[in-house]
Formats: C-alpha cells, structure tokens, sequence
C-alpha cells in the first residue's frame, strides 16, 4: 500500500466512525419525533432520549479529525473543496447549530412542543442529504473554472440523477441504521414494547436501502463509467460480502433473535459497501482535478501528520468504547437512566 493510500484509509477510519454515530443520531432525532406524533408507547421515546443525551455531544468529534487530516495530508484539498463546497458546507452548518439547538430545548429545558420535535428531526434527516452531495461531486462534471478560480455548478448537482439516487441512500440509510441500533438497545434495557417499535421500523426500511445503494450504480455507469466498472468488476467481491452481511442481519431481526449481532453486521454491511465504493474511486478525491498521488504532503510532513492520526485514532476509538461502556453496556443506565 503506497503512502496516500495509507493516508486515504487512516482518514477512512475516521469518515466511517462518523458515518455510523451521526446516522445514529441523525436518525434517532427524526424517530424521536415520530414515535411522539405516532404516539408510541413512552417507553420509546425513553429509550432514544436516554441514547441521544450522552452520545450526541462526542459525534462531531471524528467529523473535525476527518477534515483536519484531509486537509493535512493532502492540503490542495482545502482549495478544491473549500471552494466548490462552500454553499453546501454552510447549509450543513446551519443545520448542525438548529439541530443542536431544538435538541438542547427539548432534552434539557424539557419543553415538550412538537414542533421543536419536528424541527430537530428535520433537520437530522436535512444533514446527511446535504452532506452525502459530496460524493456525486466528486466524481466529476459538476465543476468548472471560470477567471481562474473553481466554480460549483449547483443547477447541474440538483437535476442529476445520481445526485438524487444518493440523497435517497443516505436518508433510508441513516433511518434504517438508527432503527436497527435502537432495536439492539432497547432489548439491552429490557423494554420489549420499545423494541418492537423499532425493529418493525428497521424491516420496512432495510430493503428499500438496499435496494436504493444498488440503485447508484445506474447513474454512476452514466456519470463517470470507468469508475463503475472498477466497482463492478475489481471491488464486486466487496460488494458480495456486503449484501451477505445485510441479508444475514436482516434474517436475525426477522426472527427476533440476537439483537447486537445485527447491528454489527449492519456496520460490517456498511463497512464493506463503503470500502467498495471508496478504493475503486481511487487515486480521484475529486475527478480529474484533485489526484491522492499529487497532492499527498511532503514526506517529513506526512511522517508527523501520520503519527499524529494514529494517536487519534487510539484514543478517540479507546473513549468511544469506553463510554459506550458506561452508557451503553451499563444496565443500571440502559434500564433507569442513571
């Protein structure tokens, strides 16, 4: 493995981490909000606030080590991204601040409205749609240069297909993972009602996201066809593990039975799926501009920057566990909330 390959896949680490604990959230928010308007039983929303209130806080944290070793190992990044991201990057940001926001209202001044409800949810599920557009950009034909300097073509963005197909993936994705880990975490506390609740969510949305990550590599073939055979024909056995995992998964939670298995053969699912998508789109950060091989840093700082992501990865993965230890394995917390 070459250094901006390494380099590629310690950032890798850091993106999947956040893809997983902000789809969490992201989808806990918008469940939240719809077990009150469905009036579930309260045990539901129990166990989602109880879930959200200790984990919402650290889930940014991989996000800004993502970006700062992006920009750290390949610092012509910051031009390339900053510049054609600028718009989305900051309706992303806008949406972070409401979410905390409405969230901050509703778990600790306890004002109960269900419009701050729909409000946080809302803009949970607006997050990932905004920031999964990353992806079709990158892959090339949504950016020009006019006087010299890079400019998105926003209009193009909105009306491909292959745009829409990912805001799709992403939105059933996050629900769908979020239901799942719900699932798993409700039966931990013992509250078979609240379970129920949330593992009838996670079969009526697991195949549709399935079916809408397959459904990617229709636009992708028109998009950017070299990119679409490599994932077709070099990654495919990825593609294979992955779709083995969900089905395994969604066996588990059709038969109700191993709840913490499936929601780790979801991540593996997603794990594998992502490492398809993200090694065949290979040495393109951005197509054709923004190549790994040329933009890596030079060697003396990449030895440092290097050393300085791995000492983040043991130790922000160490804490992650070990709250996930004190908020998630304890059963005095996951059963009474303290």
């Amino acid at each position: 493995m070459s250094k901006p390959e390494m380099a590629i896949s310690i950032l890798w680490m850091f993106l999947f981490c956040y893809i997983i604990l902000a789809s969490i959230e992201f989808g806990s928010g918008f469940l939240l909000f719809w077990a009150r308007v469905r009036k579930w039983p309260h045990e539901a929303e129990e166990m989602i606030e109880r879930y959200l209130s200790p984990f919402w806080e650290v889930t940014n944290v991989f996000l800004i080590a993502f970006i700062v070793g992006l920009v750290g190992f390949f610092p012509s990044a910051a031009y390339y991204y900053g510049t054609v991201l600028l718009l989305p990057g900051s309706i992303a940001l806008i949406l972070l601040v409401l979410k905390g926001t409405f969230f901050a209202y509703c778990h600790y001044a306890k004002v109960r409205h269900w419009a701050y409800y729909l409000l946080q949810g809302l803009a949970g599920l607006l997050l990932p749609m905004v920031l999964v557009s990353l992806i079709p950009v990158s892959e090339g034909g949504f950016v020009t240069e006019v006087d010299g300097k890079l400019v998105l073509l926003f209009e193009k963005v909105m009306t491909s297909p292959l745009q829409w197909t990912f805001v799709l993936f992403a939105l059933l994705s996050v629900l769908f993972v979020s239901a799942v880990f719900l699932n798993f975490y409700a039966t931990k506390a013992g509250s078979p009602v609240a379970a129920a609740k949330f593992r009838t969510v996670a079969l009526n949305l697991g195949l549709p996201a399935l079916g809408s990550g397959a459904f990617i590599l229709l636009p992708l073939a028109n998009v950017r066809p070299e990119h679409f055979l490599r994932i077709a024909t070099d990654y495919s056995w990825l593609l294979l593990i992955s779709g083995a995992f969900f089905v395994t998964a969604y066996m588990l939670l059709q038969k109700n039975r191993r709840a913490g298995w499936s929601f780790l053969l979801v991540i593996a699912q997603y794990a594998f799926a992502v490492m398809a998508y993200g090694y065949s789109h290979l040495p393109y950060l951005l197509y054709p501009q923004l190549n790994i091989n040329d933009a890596i840093v030079n060697p003396v700082m990449y030895h440092y920057l290097m050393w300085a992501m791995v000492g983040g990865l043991c130790i922000l993965i160490p804490g992650l566990l070990f709250l996930a230890w004190l908020f998630l394995f304890s059963k005095d917390y996951v059963k009474n909330g303290y």
